[in-house]
């Protein structure tokens, strides 16, 4: 079993607050643990049941002037309220997005080459 790396997390600040209803944007304000591994601009946005798979939200970055999605599967819910998983390049990266609606945050835990279904142990660092 391989042991969990330590993840590095990219802390997003929430930009145009209020001005949409489904979508959410984000500004990189701080990264720990490592260089970037996304774009400086996210968002999070609302699913609205188009994909079988159910997540609760979408996530996709700004590169240039478009927002472009990678491979991700989707943020599902976990156990652990506001904390939603998902993968990015096909199950081969883990990302978990902890989000924080009262001071308008978002921390995106970000597994560089390593996959795991077991969440449970990663949810109890977080």
């Amino acid at each position: 079993m391989a042991t969990q790396p330590t993840p590095v997390t990219h802390i997003f600040k929430e930009i145009n607050k209020g001005k949409y209803a489904t979508v959410k944007h984000y500004e990189l304000a701080e990264v720990k643990n490592g260089e970037p591994l996304l774009e400086s601009t996210v968002q999070i946005a609302n699913n609205r049941a188009f994909a079988k798979s159910k997540p609760f939200y979408w996530f996709t970055h700004r590169k240039g002037n478009k927002w472009v999605k990678p491979f991700l599967t989707g943020l599902f819910a976990t156990d652990k309220p506001n904390v939603f998983n998902g993968d990015i390049d096909n199950k081969t990266n883990l990302v978990l997005f902890v989000v924080d609606e009262v001071n308008d945050i978002l921390k995106v835990h970000y597994y560089k080459d390593y996959f795991t279904y077991n969440i449970t142990p990663i949810l109890s660092t977080i």
